[in-house]
């Protein structure tokens, strides 16, 4: 009889030895440390194939001026790369589209560096260059960061993309004018509003299409609902390649287009609550100037007449103190009163306006402000430059009442697609949630008053503070015009 094996052993001499449970949570970490390292190994391995796409833009990508567009689109290009496992060609070039948009917008692409970018991407990714060249022309007119610019501005940088990506020497965009007639909306190239490209862009709108016309100025129709709203018109060197180039792009311009209609829409709302805004603060400025300045006026008279009588009385100093402070008060009424009168704003460059605020602020509190304004504020309209002067006098006025700051910087930016400003002291501070409730519930509006007002011309504000400061108030309107006048947008409606 053959003798049976020994039992198995489950614990070593010593009577100690692994528990089921423990190999489990040793097997657990061993797992998790695993996928740490290739999660890692993967993160590495898409950074360094977003790496070498930027490579290929040159120092360009390190302008500071791109800056803030390069890390959004490295941002998203990670997200996508991360949610697809893989930096796919097609990702790589979304990325280079993003890039090349976000060095459009700044600083804008001659046709030679653009050339020389679609050769290097053409070599890294193993990709013939006219096929690199229309994927990325395709991907930068449609990114999303040309639908958060002005349209103008979106506009300008999509015709300047177009002309920097295809075998185009001009462009122009063409719609109508409040009369009726065919009018440039806007142009890239010197000689982009010519009679022919005029001629052309009618036939365009119009529907009009001469049969055997195969000269080099193309005019493709921007549609919006379906109709021709506006033309797009190009000189081209070959026709047969750029057709199909410009269809994309009028396909990418009537969103853009679309955009505008509605800024349009919500600006004709914003008007009417801002000039009732400004038709009450004019008349609270007619009635400080003809009732409390005329008081006060009288008040100063009376005390004048009474200085002779006292000049010999211990009552004299006094009186010589007190027709100082009503002094004093009259000259702060007068410029109050001059403030509110949105005319008085209007007529003077921002600038001025911004350096009168800022002198006021030091001469009545002795408080040092440091200012930096910077940038073109010619483009502005008159209710955005209202609204970002009565920002800056509400700041103000909440430094010298209630902050006990002794320091303010005060910055102020015109870029190309808004306006920034930026007021912060070193005060006391405040919990902003309870001060504006408790401010808005006693009828004194001030900042919240003038939120709403930057809000109503679809900009953004913020205040941020806490007890013991410091405190900012901060303000970012977007710049737009109109594409067409005002009149012929209603009859569009």
């Amino acid at each position: 009889m053959t003798a049976e094996p020994p039992p198995l052993r489950t614990a070593a001499p010593n009577g100690v030895g692994p528990k089921p449970a423990a190999d489990a949570h040793l097997l657990s970490d061993l797992i998790a440390e695993t996928r740490r390292h290739a999660r890692a190994a993967r993160e590495q391995s898409l950074r360094l194939d977003l790496e070498v796409v930027e490579r290929t833009f040159g120092r360009i990508i390190l302008d500071e001026r791109v800056g803030a567009g390069v890390t959004a689109a490295r941002d998203r290009a990670a997200k996508l790369c991360a949610a697809a496992g893989r930096a796919s060609d097609t990702l790589l070039l979304t990325y280079a589209a993003d890039l090349f948009v976000a060095i459009a917008v700044d600083r804008g692409w001659r046709r030679r560096d653009a050339d020389e970018l679609v050769t290097g991407l053409a070599g890294t990714l193993a990709m013939d260059t006219q096929e690199v060249s229309v994927e990325l022309l395709a991907g930068a007119l449609r990114t999303p960061q040309l639908l958060e610019l002005p349209p103008l501005v979106g506009l300008d940088v999509q015709l300047s993309m177009l002309l920097a990506l295809s075998p185009t020497v001009d462009a122009s965009l063409w719609a109508r004018d409040e009369s009726g007639r065919i009018d440039c909306v806007l142009s890239v190239g010197e000689t982009a509003t010519t009679r022919r490209f005029r001629t052309v862009a009618a036939q365009t709108i119009e529907g009009r299409h001469p049969q055997g016309d195969r000269g080099l100025i193309v005019g493709v129709p921007v549609r919006r609902w379906q109709s021709p709203w506006a033309a797009l018109v190009v000189r081209v060197r070959n026709r047969d390649i750029v057709e199909p180039l410009l269809e994309e792009a009028a396909a990418a311009i009537s969103p853009i287009v679309e955009r505008d209609f509605l800024l349009q829409r919500n600006a004709a709302h914003e008007r009417t609550l801002v000039k009732a805004s400004e038709r009450r603060l004019s008349r609270l400025g007619f009635d400080l100037h003809d009732g409390a300045l005329q008081h006060v006026a009288a008040l100063a008279a009376d005390l004048h007449r009474l200085r002779p009588q006292l000049a010999s009385t211990a009552a004299g100093t006094q009186l010589e103190g007190a027709e100082r402070r009503l002094g004093e008060l009259d000259r702060v009424l007068r410029e109050l009163a001059h403030s509110l009168e949105p005319a008085s704003l209007l007529r003077r460059p921002l600038e001025r306006v911004i350096e009168a605020e800022i002198m006021a602020l030091e001469e009545r509190t002795g408080v040092e402000v440091r200012s930096r304004v910077v940038g073109d504020f010619g483009a502005m309209t008159h209710s955005q430059k209202i609204a970002l002067i009565r920002v800056v006098q509400e700041a103000f006025t909440n430094i010298r009442e209630h902050s006990n700051a002794t320091s303010v910087a005060v910055t102020v930016t015109g870029g190309r697609s808004c306006v920034e400003v930026h007021v912060e002291d070193n005060g006391d501070g405040f919990e902003v949630t309870r001060t504006l409730q408790d401010a808005a519930q006693r009828g004194r509006l001030g900042l919240v008053g003038s939120s709403e007002r930057v809000r109503l011309l679809g900009g953004t504000f913020d205040i941020r503070s806490r007890p013991g400061g410091p405190t900012m108030v901060s303000l970012t309107l977007p710049r737009w015009q109109p594409l067409v006048a005002e009149s012929a947008l209603q009859i569009a409606y």
